[in-house]
């Protein structure tokens, strides 16, 4: 499929042609896409799930796409600058502008998805503006005046003086309407852009930024391409300077796929652990009628994540009695640790939140409680604090099953009763929840 460059004039109407080609064979990858978007988007998730996969989305893109150009951030310091708003001994204040200032970008791009505006020229600029805000104020959103080279390539992007007109031109397809997949049209943004090279500095982050702003907007996930990919990226960009866009629609596709992995685990465990667990428990309890350092900020959220699954389950749950007596699901608040609390949490315990439930005369409350490393259950908890369900009063029961879980990235590592100290590793906040309510609604609630 091939188009050259260039204005077709009809009426007063200017259509703008792209100037790529890409191979045929790719056609069979990007309906395969198309079928999974769609599937993707018939699934119903909880807000918590995908506030999660944002979370999770922002960080790593801010990482690896500044990784790309050259900052010297780690993945876990990064997440520590953009979650604690704090500075990294040892890294430059650029290193720390160059994150936050590309989250706050990626957040503009987000918010600029959901509107119906026609995206245009100055939607770049703006965007650009963004990346260079406060590391270099007379380049932000400028473009650049003077004639540039790209190391490692032979290709030479247009002067100075014709920079204007090229972006123009380039705005003018993007305000256009467009019949390739969108896919193909965000490989086409981005290496067309990044062609032109219209600025003095973050031209890479800002088409990254472009290509994901095209597919959002199409209600595709947003991809993160891996700095570890650096080398066939800018490979891809140097073959469609002559037009072949092949490798670089190859290595969206790819990094879109990898984005779908991600939604698809999220949205299997809704419907293959969540709903089972609701819709098992609503009809039991029908019948039965009884019914911040970086390590500190990660272990938080984490702890938030679950504090947030909890309650989303609960309502979730007590949602299918629209009528009558429904039972009685509650999460209290989650206790506010700040940096001082979590020094002496190194040391001693801390209440974190609880869980109530009442149905038809049956009560039950369980409190979770942090301990320190090392305190927990033979010691497994090692280097990061366990949380604990807790018997605050005689006539409180803990769960049956679970008996400490440690929160790790953004999952959590299992200790369960009769297990021989195994340990499960990479459990979802979503998957801890259900269980945690499964187990508690059954021991508590439901007739014995």
């Amino acid at each position: 499929m091939a188009e050259a460059g260039g204005r077709l004039q009809w009426e007063e109407e200017v259509v703008v042609v792209h100037p790529y080609r890409w191979s045929e064979g790719i056609e069979p990858r990007l309906r395969q896409a198309t079928e999974r978007m769609r599937q993707l988007r018939s699934a119903v998730m909880p807000p918590a799930a995908v506030q999660s996969l944002r979370h999770w989305f922002r960080v790593h893109h801010t990482y690896h796409s500044n990784a790309i150009e050259g900052n010297r951030l780690t993945l876990p310091e990064t997440r520590a600058v953009l979650e604690d708003g704090i500075t990294i001994a040892g890294k430059s204040m650029k290193d720390h502008l160059e994150a936050v200032n590309l989250a706050q970008a990626l957040d503009f791009i987000q918010e600029l998805a959901r509107k119906e505006t026609v995206l245009g020229e100055r939607d770049v600029r703006e965007m650009h503006g963004i990346v260079l805000r406060g590391i270099e104020p007379e380049n932000a959103g400028a473009y650049r005046r003077i004639n540039v080279r790209i190391s490692g390539t032979e290709h030479v992007p247009p002067e100075a003086i014709h920079v204007p007109e090229s972006m123009r031109t380039f705005g003018e397809w993007l305000a256009g309407v467009k019949s390739e997949h969108p896919i193909v049209i965000s490989a086409i943004a981005h290496a067309w852009f990044e062609t032109i090279h219209p600025f003095v500095d973050g031209n890479g982050r800002t088409g990254r930024l472009l290509a994901n702003l095209l597919l959002m907007r199409e209600h595709y996930p947003a991809i993160v391409l891996r700095v570890q990919e650096r080398a066939r990226y800018y490979a891809a960009l140097d073959a469609s300077h002559s037009g072949d866009l092949t490798a670089m629609v190859e290595l969206t596709l790819d990094c879109v796929e990898q984005s779908f992995v991600e939604y698809e685990r999220a949205a299997r465990e809704v419907s293959e652990v969540r709903e089972p667990a609701i819709n098992y428990l609503a009809n039991e309890l029908s019948r039965s009628r009884a019914a911040t350092s970086a390590q500190f900020s990660q272990w938080y959220e984490a702890v938030r994540v679950l504090h947030e699954a909890l309650r989303d389950f609960a309502h979730q749950l007590t949602g299918r009695f629209p009528e009558g007596n429904p039972p009685r699901l509650e999460v209290t608040g989650l206790t506010v640790l700040t940096e001082r609390e979590w020094v002496s949490l190194q040391n001693e315990p801390y209440w974190l939140f609880g869980i109530q439930g009442e149905s038809h005369g049956s009560r039950m409350e369980i409190l979770f409680r942090a301990v320190p490393p090392g305190a927990g259950v033979g010691g497994w908890n090692i280097g990061s604090p366990g949380i604990q369900p807790a018997i605050p009063l005689t006539n409180v029961a803990p769960l049956e099953r679970i008996i400490e879980v440690v929160p790790t990235a953004h999952s959590f590592s299992v200790l369960r009763e009769g297990t021989s100290g195994e340990v499960e590793s990479d459990v979802s906040a979503l998957r801890l929840a259900t269980e945690i309510w499964d187990q508690a609604i059954k021991h508590h609630l439901l007739p014995r």
